[in-house]
């Protein structure tokens, strides 16, 4: 698959940055795996795109709207692996395109819960993440991201310069599970069991993040 140099780079500084200001730890390794797959983080903060993308081990893709795609920004963005999405994520042509990378071998972030929370909890997932993995018949990778609320939330003008931060991978949701069962009933459950992987993870690193992440 097609990497880019660019891309390479500007995660190898970020990398540093979150290593040496940020505190990055990083759990449940075990449960990455290789090929096309949606990365589902709960979101909130202008930190979590970053901190999952140098979390993980190959290189993601990500979605933006299309009005960011101006000549030169949209040359630096296009280069970072982002795609344009026009108007909501259930546009088919933004559909396609997401299964179309996913059948290619790529791992595309997208936050389920559709957009930054006000708090530092997990909110509701949106019922649009169950159809894309019925569309695309592939993996969801729950992801648990810890600290970036308090470093930078929405309420915040600018980043703090010092916080703890963790990112945790849990067990891979398989549509091939739920493939069987009727679709509107798979889709519901698929959506339910990645609230609730996500609420696990979190409660597991509160615990003291012993042993593999559920």
């Amino acid at each position: 698959m097609k990497k880019s140099l660019l891309y390479a780079i500007i995660i190898q500084m970020t990398r540093i940055i979150f290593k040496l200001f940020y505190h990055l730890r990083i759990y449940g390794i075990e449960h990455y795996i290789e090929g096309g797959a949606i990365i589902a983080p709960n979101h909130v903060s202008h930190l979590d795109a970053p901190i999952v993308a140098i979390s993980c081990l190959d290189q993601i893709h990500f979605l933006a709207r299309k009005s960011l795609f101006r000549p030169l920004f949209g040359r630096f963005i296009k280069a970072l692996n982002t795609h344009p999405v026009q108007g909501h994520m259930s546009n088919l042509s933004s559909i396609k395109m997401v299964c179309r990378l996913l059948k290619e071998g790529y791992k595309i972030l997208i936050f389920p819960e559709g957009t930054r929370s006000d708090k530092d909890k997990i909110g509701k997932i949106k019922p649009g993440i169950g159809m894309l993995i019925a569309k695309s018949q592939s993996v969801i990778l729950p992801v648990y991201i810890h600290g970036t609320y308090h470093i930078w939330n929405r309420k915040r003008k600018i980043p703090r310069c010092f916080g703890k931060t963790a990112v945790i991978f849990g067990s891979p949701i398989y549509w091939k599970d739920y493939m069987n069962m009727d679709q509107k009933e798979a889709k519901q459950l698929v959506t339910s069991e990645l609230n609730r992987s996500l609420g696990d993870l979190r409660k597991w690193y509160e615990k003291g993040a012993k042993g593999i992440p559920p």
